[in-house]
């Protein structure tokens, strides 16, 4: 689902609030953020994918010198996906 241009500045002001430190990689702080809100599905330890099970809707984050990619929880950000 792509972000509108409002939520990608609603994710940039609540990274600027909450994260103090650059890249753990690298330590540079030039990021990009993603156009798309991406899921992670759960899996059991055999491995075995869980379809329709529950997602946790993410925004990326990507490091403009190394490639780093850092996920973070819309919902912990605070952003609305129906906005």
């Amino acid at each position: 689902m792509a972000m509108t241009d409002r939520q990608k500045d609603l994710v940039v002001q609540q990274l600027r609030a909450k994260v103090r430190a650059g890249c753990p990689i690298c330590g540079q702080g030039n990021w990009t953020v993603g156009d798309e809100v991406v899921i992670c599905t759960t899996s059991s330890l055999q491995g075995g994918v869980a379809i329709g099970g529950p997602v946790i809707p993410m925004v990326q984050v990507v490091c403009n010198n190394c490639g780093f990619v850092a996920h973070h929880a819309v919902g912990a950000l605070g952003i609305n996906l129906r906005d």
